[in-house]
Formats: C-alpha cells, sequence, structure tokens
C-alpha cells in the first residue's frame, strides 16, 4: 500500500531547504549593496556603448546646418556559467541521526552557494588591473590608458604609480573624477560615494574619511577632504585577494560594474532506488563583469 505521495528525499527537503535558505540570507551580501544586478533571459547578453552627438558649431548665414554621427564601440559579452554542488543522506543515517548532521548539511550547502556567488562577484574589482579582464576599450577596469570613441586624449582611472590608500592617494583619486570627460571630450558629473578597502585598512580609512582637521599634520588645517563622501561610506571588503587594493567608485546604478542572473538558486532532490539515499543539490547560472570603466577609480597599492 502507498502511504505517502512522495519519495523518502520529498519527505525531508521542506525543512532541509528552510536551513539551507536561511544560511544563504543570514550572510553578509557584500556585493549586493555595490554590483548593479540584472536578470536576464538569453544564453549570454551584450553591451553595446555609443558616444552621442558633438557640439553645436558655428552656423553662418545661408549656410547648411553641419550634421553629425553617433561613434559605435564595440561590444562586450557576458556568457553565464553554472554552477551547483550536492550532498547525500543515507537512509541509515537519517533513522540514526542524534545530533541534527543533516540540518548542519544544509546549511553547510548554503554557506558554499552564498560564499561562491560572493567571491565570483567580487572578482571583478579582483581582476580591475588584469589584461585578461578587459571592458569595451578593451583595457582591464582601472587603467591609466583608456581611450575614448571618439579617438581623443586617454584617460586614467588609475594612477601612474600605484600606492596604498592614504590621505594623498584620496585627494588623487578624487581630482580624476573632478577631471573626468566622457567619450566626446566633454566634461562629465561623476561623484564618488564609496571607497572600497580591505578590512586591513579600516583605521587608515577613518582617519582620512572623519576627520575635520587635516591628519598626520601637527597644524590642525582644515581637512578639505571631510565631507567629499559620507563619513562612514567605506566598505571593508571580505573577498580581496590583494590587501592593498582599494577603490572609489560612484553610487550603484552610475556605474557598469553588474552581475547578471541567468537561473538564481535553486535546490532538488531525488531518491537513489537502490541505496535508498536522498540526494539533495543546489544550482544557479551567472555572470559577471563591466563595459564602462567610467564610475570607478582603483590602485592596486603598493609595491
Amino acid at each position: 500500500m502507498v502511504t505517502s505521495t512522495g519519495g523518502f528525499s520529498q519527505l525531508l527537503a521542506p525543512g532541509l531547504y528552510d536551513v539551507m535558505y536561511n544560511e544563504i540570507d543570514s550572510q553578509p551580501n557584500q556585493w549586493l549593496g555595490v554590483l548593479n544586478t540584472n536578470t536576464s533571459q538569453r544564453a549570454y547578453e551584450e553591451d553595446l556603448k555609443v558616444a552621442g552627438l558633438g557640439s553645436m558649431v558655428t552656423k553662418p548665414e545661408g549656410q547648411d546646418t553641419s550634421f553629425d554621427d553617433p561613434i559605435q564601440g564595440a561590444k562586450v559579452r557576458y556568457t553565464h556559467a553554472s554552477y551547483g554542488l550536492g550532498f547525500r543522506i543515507t537512509r541509515e543515517m537519517w533513522d540514526d541521526d542524534l545530533y541534527a548532521i543533516m540540518n548542519q548539511m544544509a546549511a553547510e550547502l548554503g554557506r558554499a552557494a552564498a560564499y561562491k556567488i560572493e567571491v565570483d562577484a567580487w572578482s571583478t574589482f579582483n581582476n580591475a588591473f588584469s589584461a585578461s579582464f578587459t571592458g569595451q576599450d578593451s583595457l582591464s577596469l582601472c587603467n591609466t590608458a583608456h581611450t575614448r570613441l571618439d579617438g581623443g586624449a586617454t584617460i586614467a582611472n588609475r594612477p601612474s604609480v600605484d600606492a596604498d590608500f592614504s590621505y594623498t592617494t584620496y585627494q588623487a583619486a578624487l581630482d580624476s573624477f573632478n577631471q573626468l570627460l566622457d567619450d566626446r571630450g566633454r566634461p562629465i558629473v561623476m561623484r564618488p560615494s564609496l571607497l572600497i578597502i580591505d578590512p586591513t585598512f579600516i583605521w587608515q580609512a577613518k582617519e582620512v574619511l572623519n576627520s575635520v582637521y587635516r591628519p598626520f599634520t601637527a597644524n590642525n588645517e582644515i581637512n578639505p577632504l571631510h565631507g567629499e563622501i559620507e563619513e562612514n561610506g567605506y566598505l571593508p571588503c571580505r573577498y580581496f585577494v590583494d590587501s592593498d587594493q582599494w577603490f572609489l567608485v560612484v553610487p550603484k546604478g552610475q556605474h557598469d560594474v553588474k552581475f547578471w542572473w541567468r537561473v538564481r538558486p535553486e535546490t532538488a532532490e531525488a531518491d537513489d532506488f537502490l541505496s535508498g539515499d536522498a540526494l539533495y543539490k543546489i544550482y544557479a547560472r551567472y555572470s559577471k563583469g563591466f563595459s564602462e570603466w567610467r564610475g570607478v577609480y582603483g590602485s592596486s597599492g603598493g609595491a
């Protein structure tokens, strides 16, 4: 006689999945407050950059109006990759489990998923200085020679000599934003709002950002950089692979560092008929990267 509508795995799944997703939600998802998040319905997504029209020109009396064309850049493709992990519960283990081992396994699967997503999301910043990870202009996210679509002078969003975060390097980063040009060579207003640093630099960040008077001096000079971003406008990122690197970024939605969800984390279960084991897995599919570099300034730190 059939006594249930589902198999062994389905009987256990609701409670285990609750544990798993509670663990995912409990993790401090730092990337969500920084990266732009999008949902994809395709195998890949593409960005196409276009520079608008140039400035108006003089029109002499009786002469024709001058016409201009937009400038099209290269495409950047985001190809979604698949990720997954699972675990197996024997029937005997379930029958004899006195210490909630199964819930621990479900929680660990949730932690594994959350950690992988966090690491991958931050990989765009961790590879910001690598020539192997490029945007629309075929250069790294942070570079000293970004090109313009109109062929004008190159632009840097990285110091010519990388250095650790300090009062002077922070000032240079702000100067870079204040001098920023678009692809037609026109001034563009982008105001940074967040400093992203390794936790080892949190005390340095507090001194530079929060001091009303200029830090590291004895003359009580006014700190002209105070208030350029909020006093607590720094994020100590636990996922940097280089403790010296740091970034100054504009608000989420104004920069182009993004994360594409193709499939958000989903779970499945099945029964192994021969062994009686229950199998559980989690699966996700996504991509990440950038096309436009403006809105981010970074340094790989000192040697």
